[in-house]
């Protein structure tokens, strides 16, 4: 529920969390070790930075989520049929792929996501290339690898910017890494605290500002339509409820809760 903390969701979600880190580690599987990141003190400068840093995420994660809704819209309507859409978005991408000349936007992309953090010489396209592949590949309905792709496309664009703004190239990687997954699917929190655990503390308190101001910057989309709104980004309480795919056609009318006022 956005707008909403779950607190009851509180012991599940840890349990969920540990059984299945002890699960995968008992069955021999890692997670990817990425470079730690210098740490970086906290100046106004550094802080205008990052907010600059913000907004380029913010318009590249409202890029991806209009073109993978606008696509998927289009190939419904267009092609009703499920397989036949899946048929034409695999030659897309086929399509693309010999374009580009380069196999480095197929799959999920670990390797050139871990070249984001230490190489200058990353193509400052990269990341454009990424967001098509992957926005073309969920919206023919390709569902389920939206989550590594994502990490790319943030990784790639923080290495942009790191190198355009004088920070830090891994530090910019990371915080990117997880600024555009976490504004796409509304858990910036969620996203800070599983970029620290990554990346380790030299993160904080960068990637948590990062987050919060692209995740707000951002609009009021999810790359997960079904997800449902209680309150606004803007502080806007709704009447009950509202999946996001919902308020694109006929938004439910918000109220703004007075202070005092029970929830």
């Amino acid at each position: 529920m956005l707008g909403r903390i779950e607190y009851d969701a509180l012991v599940p979600a840890l349990t969920a969390s540990l059984i299945g880190d002890m699960t995968t580690r008992a069955l021999g599987i890692q997670h990817t070790h990425y470079p730690v990141p210098p740490a970086l003190g906290l100046s106004a400068l550094v802080l205008l930075k990052w907010l600059l840093f913000a907004g380029a995420l913010a318009l590249a994660t409202r890029v991806f989520i209009e073109l993978t809704h606008f696509l998927k819209k289009q190939g419904e309507q267009r092609l009703p049929r499920l397989p036949v859409r899946l048929f034409v978005g695999g030659v897309l991408v086929v399509i693309l792929w010999r374009v580009v000349g380069s196999s480095d936007y197929l799959g999920l992309g670990v390797p050139t996501i871990l070249r984001s953090f230490t190489d200058p010489t990353l193509s400052p396209y990269a990341f454009c290339w990424k967001l098509l592949f992957t926005a073309v590949t969920l919206g023919a309905g390709f569902l389920g690898g939206e989550v590594t792709p994502l990490f790319f496309v943030g990784a790639a664009l923080g290495n942009v910017l790191a190198r355009a703004l004088g920070l830090p190239l891994s530090l910019g990687a990371g915080v990117g890494l997880a600024a555009v997954f976490g504004a796409a699917s509304n858990t910036p929190l969620a996203l800070s605290v599983m970029a620290v655990e990554l990346l380790g503390g030299n993160l904080f308190p960068h990637v948590v500002i990062v987050c919060v101001f692209t995740y707000l910057m951002s609009g009021q989309r999810s790359i997960y339509s079904a997800q449902r709104l209680l309150r606004s980004k803007s502080g806007f309480r709704f009447l009950r409820p509202t999946p996001l795919r919902d308020l694109s056609s006929s938004p439910p009318p918000p109220v703004r809760r007075r202070r005092g006022t029970p929830q």
